[in-house]
């Protein structure tokens, strides 16, 4: 399974000037965390390497991380002839995952800022910015700015240009980021996350707008969270026995609608939903 970090949803308050970056920097400098200690020690030499910032762009940003950022680090450790040492606060339930494959992709780092801070206000378990008060039917780009802490020019001027790099698609009310490496939901490791992930991956390369997964989520007694999804299960039970390649096989097969649901390619599949309840999978979050 490819390496992955994870981000707290709270990002988009970071403050300070160029926001975008800052947030950029913050995750190569997780990357190289250790998740058991919830510390990083790197130079600034290497976060500018790792995630293509300047590093006199890096020299500027790292000072003022404790200071902009609080909420994400214990403390900072600023150290002369050794690598800064970085005390992340442990994430809780409010955050989302980034494969490391994100780092090696050749994009302008503004534009990868502004990927990881629209992530940060998406619909819970998906890509997509939905507008709480649209525009003619549209995006709202003032709203969106202001949940972002940006201004609308900053925003319109790096939407643009994700959109012309195939980073970021334009939905009905919102948009959708294409970018393969943020995960729209978590990384699981049970058959249900890999076959939804199929579809994500299918749709995205189809220009088709992925169905939401809207998982009934519960927490049992000793605290494990537990997922059940009947629909997705229904989908899983008529394609148990097939391939990844086999799977997109069929969808590229039977699916004609650009705009889909769950439920739009379990009947699409003839797959039976059963009606009655089943007992919840245990999904394991990897």
């Amino acid at each position: 399974m490819e390496s992955y970090i994870t981000l707290t949803k709270d990002i988009h308050k970071i403050k300070g000037n160029n926001k975008l970056e800052t947030i950029l920097a913050i995750a190569g400098i997780k990357s190289t965390g250790n998740y058991k200690t919830n510390i990083a020690e790197t130079t600034r030499e290497y976060i500018a390497e790792k995630t293509g910032i300047s590093f006199r762009t890096v020299k500027s940003i790292v000072p003022r991380l404790m200071e902009n950022a609080d909420f994400i680090f214990d403390k900072i450790e600023t150290r002369i002839k050794s690598p800064n040492r970085y005390y992340f606060k442990k994430d809780k339930e409010n955050y989302f995952f980034v494969l490391n494959s994100f780092f090696s992709e050749v994009i302008d780092t503004k534009i990868k800022g502004l990927l990881l801070l629209i992530k940060s206000v998406c619909k819970q378990e998906t890509n997509k910015y939905i507008s709480e008060k649209t525009y003619k039917g549209e995006l709202n780009h003032s709203e969106l700015a202001n949940k972002l802490g940006i201004d609308v020019k900053t925003l319109d001027k790096y939407l643009e240009k994700a959109i012309k790099e195939g980073q970021i698609k334009m939905i009905p009310k919102g948009l959708l980021i294409l970018n393969k490496s943020i995960i729209p939901d978590f990384k699981g490791t049970d058959q249900s996350s890999r076959l939804y992930h199929i579809i994500y991956g299918w749709c995205l390369d189809n220009d088709v707008i992925p169905p939401d997964r809207n998982d009934k989520i519960t927490q049992s007694a000793n605290g494990q969270t537990k997922r059940n999804n009947p629909v997705l299960n229904a989908i899983l039970c008529k394609t148990a026995n097939m391939s990844d390649d086999e799977i997109r096989s069929l969808l590229t097969k039977r699916i004609v609608s650009k705009d889909i649901t769950l439920e739009y390619i379990a009947k699409a599949l003839n797959a039976t939903i059963q009606k009655t309840e089943t007992k919840p999978l245990n999904i394991v979050i990897a």
